[in-house]
């Protein structure tokens, strides 16, 4: 038995609009990975594969977001350097003037003034600061290092030596009558009394209030390390110990055998601390490098991640050009056959 079946134009328009839908999404698609040179939806055409896909994207923005802590840690440890550069030329150059000093070269007013401007260069320094962290404060990086030990009110090392200096001498040290001191009880009291204001509780507790423990950085997946110099290092303390006896002694009021006294103690610390600087400089260069040396490395990985990762969701520029040349075609021809199913009408029917 034959059974006639119809074809409604409309059936045909909805059929041809369907897959002038499905054409315009491959279009689109097919456009963006021209574009973007990936694939438009990369977990359906990697599959089971996409999760390597997405671990390597995780350990790559690992990485990277490492490299990027790095590249902040090296501009605080170049500042760190420029910072501990000033104050080894000012430990030199003070040192130069106590030398002076020992052969009568230099002017007792000169070494007051020399020691006056090497204590604020060093506190200038040690408070140093870089994106609103103090560089040389350790884990304490907001607070400032340093008090000024020529403020007013005067600083706690500074009350510090003036209290020191009454207790032994029973005068402070601006009074006349300090040219009294002899030179074996000054050398006695340097090495004790004011030895002391300087030791290393009193340092921490009077001096800083950086911290001890130094900023530790992560510079790669495995490995950890100090990052910072503080002020709290010693080499930083007897500096300043030298400054302050010539800018917190009453000095110029000393005569001239117990000034060289102090001038002897003092160069024999200042001589030691522009050795001291020097360990502390390569030690931060040394760092300075191995920062560095995990960024190449964290480069090298960089690369091979990237590499792995277009394998896996690049696109053939080739193939996907010619894709949507043939896409391009084909929703032509389909503009075309629903423009031709819209202008059909019965009247044609009849009229045929």
């Amino acid at each position: 038995m034959i059974t006639s079946s119809f074809i409604s134009s409309a059936s045909l328009t909805n059929e041809t609009l369907r897959s002038m839908a499905r054409l315009q999404q491959q279009l689109i698609d097919a456009q963006k990975e021209i574009a973007t040179g990936r694939h438009a939806d990369v977990g359906v055409t990697l599959g089971a594969t996409t999760g390597v896909s997405v671990s390597m994207r995780q350990d790559m923005d690992q990485i990277q977001a490492i490299q990027g802590s790095n590249n902040l840690v090296l501009n605080k440890l170049s500042a760190s350097q420029s910072a501990l550069d000033t104050v080894s030329k000012s430990a030199s150059d003070f040192l130069s003037s106590l030398i002076s000093a020992q052969t009568a070269g230099t002017s007792q007013d000169t070494l007051i003034q020399a020691a006056s401007a090497g204590m604020q260069t060093l506190q200038d320094q040690l408070n140093a600061s870089l994106d609103g962290q103090y560089l040389f404060a350790g884990i304490n990086s907001d607070v400032q290092p340093m008090d000024d030990f020529f403020g007013s009110p005067p600083s706690a090392g500074a009350q510090a030596v003036t209290a020191a200096f009454v207790a032994k001498f029973g005068i402070s040290p601006d009074d006349p009558a300090v040219a009294n001191i002899l030179p074996d009880d000054m050398t006695d009291f340097l090495n004790n009394e004011f030895a002391d204001v300087f030791s290393d509780a009193n340092w921490s507790s009077t001096w800083t209030a950086a911290s001890s423990k130094s900023v530790s950085s992560r510079i790669s997946r495995s490995e950890i390390i100090d990052t910072s110099v503080t002020a709290t290092n010693g080499t930083f303390k007897s500096l300043t110990e030298a400054f302050a006896m010539i800018s917190g002694l009453g000095f110029a009021n000393l005569n001239s055998g117990t000034q060289q006294a102090i001038i002897s103690k003092a160069r024999d610390l200042t001589a030691n601390v522009t050795g001291s600087l020097t360990q502390v400089q390569s030690g931060l260069g040394v760092t300075q490098q191995r920062v560095t040396d995990a960024n190449d490395q964290i480069n090298s990985q960089v690369s091979f991640l990237t590499k792995s990762i277009d394998n896996l969701e690049q696109i053939d520029p080739a193939a996907v050009t010619t894709q949507l040349s043939q896409i391009s075609t084909a929703l032509q021809a389909a503009y075309s056959l629903t423009n031709q199913l819209n202008n059909l009408s019965i009247l044609d029917y009849l009229n045929s």
